[in-house]
């Protein structure tokens, strides 16, 4: 479980764990380094690791010690009251056993809590300007232009940064943005 960011100077190549075999019957642990122009990693690629990173770790942060219920909090106090000079516990149990509890039967069923917990981003309901948006980059906007309004527009990279990732000059990179907005505009 991550519980730290990686450090901003080490941010242009991306570092991951993997457990390889010791040849003993155990296993050690080595990294694998990903950086930018081999085997079509972009730098993109490796920014978007390091922010999904940065959003397990706040995640961890986060639900590692979540915020106590009114009804927690008059336990806590009441603990205190009883135990004066001792620490009140703050340890969590977050797995899933505690989470579902025992059935009828003694065996744990997960498949609730699992089910509420997952995603799937095709079952939200998404605004018809949205939609209309997406048919508009797919139909009439060029790759480059979809490219310069997704890093620009809807990424927030700055047009030279953008420039740099497709390969062209900051002009050549304002233009296919200033298109992507006029087509827009034209057919929204």
């Amino acid at each position: 479980m991550r519980v730290k960011k990686t450090r901003q100077d080490q941010r242009g190549v991306y570092r991951y764990p993997v457990d390889v075999p010791d040849g003993r019957g155990g296993y050690r642990r080595s990294y694998n380094v990903v950086r930018p122009g081999e085997g079509g990693v972009t730098e993109v690629w490796i920014r978007d690791l390091h922010r999904m990173d940065d959003n397990e770790v706040a995640n961890n942060v986060k639900n590692g010690h979540p915020k106590l219920a009114p009804e927690q909090k008059a336990e806590k106090k009441e603990w205190e009251e009883a135990h004066p000079g001792e620490k009140f516990d703050m340890n969590w149990n977050l797995s899933l056993d505690y989470i579902a509890g025992d059935t009828d039967d003694g065996e744990l069923d997960k498949s609730s809590v699992l089910a509420g917990a997952s995603y799937d981003p095709f079952d939200e309901d998404v605004p018809d300007e949205v939609l209309k948006l997406r048919k508009i980059a797919a139909t009439k906007m060029t790759d480059r232009q979809r490219q310069a309004y997704q890093l620009i527009g809807l990424e927030g990279y700055s047009r030279t940064e953008a420039a740099k990732i497709m390969g062209v000059s900051v002009k050549v990179a304002k233009v296919h943005y200033d298109k992507a907005i006029e087509c827009i505009k034209k057919y929204f």
